[in-house]
């Protein structure tokens, strides 16, 4: 097939060169003169000939070349690192992205052996396995690390994957070329950094699961056991590869319960009922025995979202509900004294030493029994401060039975054991027993309910993100400064703040981002105006500053210094140093507002006008008549 294509091209170079020559004028010629002809003719057709070729082999020539250039950007710009090696693992060949791996110059690789390159923990190991290596590379590959010239010295992880060059025929005397290895070089190093984490991550999820004390179960949505830990093998009494894989609710569930608990589960996991995230249930031991397990219970989902089942802690509470069992019986029986058990009850004597102390005012003080019987009450449980009125007191009592404080609930501190005082609700009342008077206490601890309502009142007044004043807490603040200010004729100011362009901050960069933005804010802002001043967010970007005792002449340089200063203090987020901006509305208070209301707006029209007229500015705002009658007003967040 070859010699026809050949055959077929000589023809047409030589059928091209006749034409050429059949346009030259000929003479008539005698015999001799006619073979000179016919020789001069061939020769004169071989020469054409021989120049088409040339100009075809040019051609070739440049298209080869432009192939060549082609491949060898391609070699040199590929993602990996290619190297040739010889059976000695010498450098025949490299691409550029080899040599910026290890930061070498091209003209220092060019026959050194790549071993070189290597730590030294892995170059033996590379060596030892590189004959066999490149005799048979298909399917193999090794990891090794790399070292990096220059300061300081660095290092990265690859792998190395190759595959035998085809034989090659040498230019000098058309001899086979000593055969090459064609290697790649991957960066694994991020790779290798990721499956170490997770590697870390898995082994301290499994030390921790072989030391809890706890049951850990994961139970898949074909109600199978996928994971158990040590403990929930030893109290259930199986062996880890017996409980995988098992029906959870057939084989380790009492019979009663099957039924109710698959119907629960199966509704669980195609979502139509809620997870029961507490609860105590039954389990069946290998043994038989049921045991009382609280569980805390959270759901599995894939990536989709969909529940794939169910991941549970729980604790053996058999002991502690049989122990509650018996602590019932106990108070049942001494009911007539102790029906308040929660509360600590305490009795006085008439020489005021304890005589009664239950296992309530144990935990609460914090003294057992035996350290509390027979001690003074006061000086064991008052602080100082109360000292001198009870010993004033204490001896009408005696006589009396009579006090201050019997038949009274008081709100007092008492001292702990630890010396650390709490709040205490006080119930006294009085007991005459054998012509003697005794004092009977119930005393409950009320820091935690106390500490709640400390926070009950702070979640009411602040903006959960900022810390600061929230639209509710604030306009009641506003309201009663209006009232003040109508009762004493005194000054105050109102500011309306919105941060410009806040919604290109959120679509840039997300909201959390955007959520540190507004702290920052929150935080400049609380730092640079007085601490009379009541900073609130009213929502969103949205904030207002009520300025006590404050005209025009002070809200106006203040509102100024705190734009200003906004604008030189950018805030340092997870995203870089993000610069903002402030626009803001001045009003005054004044007697003819009816509320709040009245006053947002007039400052809120202030504020429009600081964004219309470019932002990052301060407006002021007249009174206006035609606001005189009360309006609801909803702030909203602004998309400027």
């Amino acid at each position: 097939m070859m010699d026809s294509e050949q055959d077929s091209r000589q023809s047409d170079l030589r059928g091209r060169a006749e034409a050429i020559l059949a346009t030259t004028v000929q003479e008539p010629a005698d015999g001799s003169q006619i073979e000179m002809r016919r020789l001069i003719h061939d020769l004169l057709a071989y020469q054409i000939e021989l120049e088409f070729q040339n100009e075809e082999l040019f051609s070739i020539q440049l298209q080869l070349k432009d192939a060549r250039d082609r491949y060898a950007r391609l070699y040199h710009q590929a993602p990996e690192g290619y190297l040739s090696l010889d059976a000695s693992g010498v450098i025949r060949q490299f691409n550029q992205t080899f040599a910026s791996m290890v930061d070498n110059e091209c003209a220092d690789l060019m026959g050194r052996s790549l071993a070189e390159f290597m730590a030294a923990a892995d170059r033996d190991i590379f060596l030892g396995r590189f004959k066999a290596f490149f005799k048979n590379p298909e399917g193999k590959s090794m990891d090794v690390t790399l070292r990096r010239r220059g300061k300081p010295a660095s290092s990265l992880i690859a792998r190395l994957t190759g595959r035998r060059e085809t034989d090659t025929v040498s230019p000098v005397g058309r001899r086979l070329a000593p055969p090459l290895l064609l290697v790649i070089v991957s960066d694994i190093s991020v790779q290798k950094a990721m499956e170490d984490a997770l590697r870390q991550e898995r082994d301290a999820s499994q030390r921790y699961l072989g030391v809890v004390g706890s049951i850990v179960i994961v139970v898949r949505q074909d109600q199978t056991v996928s994971l158990i830990n040590p403990a929930g093998c030893q109290l259930l009494g199986y062996r880890q590869e017996d409980i995988i894989g098992a029906n959870w609710f057939d084989r380790f569930l009492p019979e009663r319960l099957r039924v109710s608990a698959k119907a629960h589960f199966a509704s669980l996991i195609a979502e139509t009922t809620d997870l029961i995230k507490s609860q105590e249930s039954m389990v069946l031991t290998r043994s038989g025995e049921e045991r009382i397990i609280a569980w805390r219970n959270t759901v599995l989902r894939d990536t989709a979202g969909y529940i794939t089942g169910t991941l549970s802690s729980g604790e053996d509470v058999s002991e502690r509900r049989q122990a509650e069992i018996a602590l019932r019986e106990r108070e049942a029986i001494l009911h007539n004294i102790t029906e308040a058990a929660q509360d600590a009850i305490v009795m006085m004597e008439p020489a005021g030493r304890i005589s009664f102390w239950n296992p309530a005012a144990e935990h609460i003080f914090g003294y057992t029994r035996e350290e509390a019987l027979g001690r003074e009450l006061h000086p064991l449980l008052a602080p100082e401060r109360y000292h001198d009125a009870h010993y004033k007191a204490f001896p009408v009592f005696q006589r009396t039975g009579r006090g201050n404080a019997i038949g009274k609930t008081l709100g007092l501190q008492a001292r702990r054991k630890d010396g650390v005082e709490i709040a205490v609700a006080v119930s006294l009342s009085s007991v005459q027993i054998r012509g003697q008077w005794y004092a009977v206490g119930i005393l409950r601890d009320e820091t935690e309910r106390r500490a709640q309502e400390i926070e009950l009142r702070r979640l009411a007044t602040t903006d959960p993100l900022t810390g600061l004043a929230n639209r509710r807490y604030f306009l009641a603040q506003v309201e009663r400064e209006l009232n003040r200010l109508k009762r004493y004729s005194a000054s105050a100011a109102l500011l309306m703040l919105d941060l410009d362009h806040f919604k290109q901050i959120n679509d840039a960069y997300g909201h959390a981002i955007g959520d540190a933005v507004l702290k920052h804010f929150a935080f400049i802002a609380s730092q640079t105006l007085r601490k009379i001043d009541l900073l609130g967010r009213l929502g969103g970007e949205e904030f207002a500053a009520l300025l006590p005792d404050t005209t025009m002449t002070g809200a106006y340089p203040l509102a100024e210094r705190l734009r200003g200063i906004i604008m030189e203090s950018p805030a340092m987020t997870g995203a870089g140093s993000i610069g903002f901006s402030v626009s803001i509305g001045v009003a005054l208070l004044a007697q003819n507002d009816l509320d709040a209301d009245a006053i947002l707006i007039r400052a809120d029209r202030a504020l429009y006008r600081a964004k219309n007229r470019g932002r990052n500015r301060v407006e002021m705002e007249k009174w206006d008549d035609n606001d005189r009658t009360s309006r609801r007003r909803t702030v909203t967040t602004r998309n400027q």
